[in-house]
């Protein structure tokens, strides 16, 4: 698969996904399949929640596949203190190892327009990130924001140094994919976009949609599905400007 010159093989295809296991019932032997076959697809990385870190980080080793850190996920209603001491603890774990933050912004604090709120939480995030090697990524929940509070959180979290942007959890409704155009207007060039939450059904045609869109990275429970049908079925599309 060809889209806008850039090639998708089987071979690459896994390093565009987050691999996420998120639930909060999941069990020990549920989350260690999930890594075993995170590492089969050769994915970008593997998210599940905190308590899960030591085991991933250790399955990992080696792999060079990041561990995602997920300070008060899902809905980020968390002080900024708290996050980045939640961040910290899990960043110590890790000892060097790939990784990266994953953060559900204040959403009440962008939608209430308490932007120093915003400012604050996202230069702490990044500070952080710097310090222990890690990509930061900042989790919009785009269903729950109008277009204005999306494109103001995005060009907040952006001028902080953030990596990339994220559309949504899973847990906040299913972001429109028109939504991504807001926030590819929003973001410095260097700041990428992570498609996140869209559901269970056409996922690989809303992937192959939002690579079109501008997306980079994709958060996700279903990659290997993903990667196979794309493998099977659209080997051989070639999508140009």
């Amino acid at each position: 698969m060809i889209i806008f010159g850039k090639e998708y093989t089987r071979a690459n295809l896994g390093k565009i996904f987050d691999y996420a296991m998120l639930n909060h019932d999941v069990t020990r032997q549920q989350v260690q399949e999930h890594v075993k076959k995170g590492i089969a697809y050769n994915v970008n990385g593997i998210h599940c929640n905190p308590y899960w870190v030591p085991m991933i980080a250790d399955m990992l080793e080696g792999t060079g596949i990041e561990t995602g850190l997920c300070p008060a996920f899902p809905f980020g209603a968390a002080s900024t203190a708290d996050k980045v001491r939640q961040t910290e603890e899990l960043a110590k774990i890790l000892r060097g190892r790939p990784g990266c933050v994953d953060y559900v912004i204040n959403v009440g604090a962008l939608r209430g327009g308490e932007y120093d709120v915003l400012k604050e939480e996202a230069e702490a995030m990044v500070a952080l990130g710097r310090d222990y090697g890690l990509t930061v990524k900042s989790i919009m929940e785009n269903a729950m924001l109008t277009d204005e509070q999306l494109a103001a959180g995005c060009r907040i979290v952006s001028e902080a140094g953030v990596d990339y942007v994220k559309a949504a959890s899973g847990r906040g409704g299913s972001p429109a994919m028109r939504t991504l155009h807001i926030m590819r207007a929003n973001i410095d060039d260097r700041v990428g976009i992570k498609f996140a939450g869209y559901g269970t059904y056409n996922l690989t045609q809303l992937t192959i949609m939002g690579l079109v869109t501008g997306a980079s990275l994709f958060g996700t429970g279903y990659a290997h599905e993903i990667i196979e049908e794309i493998d099977q079925f659209y080997r051989d599309l070639v999508i140009t400007k």
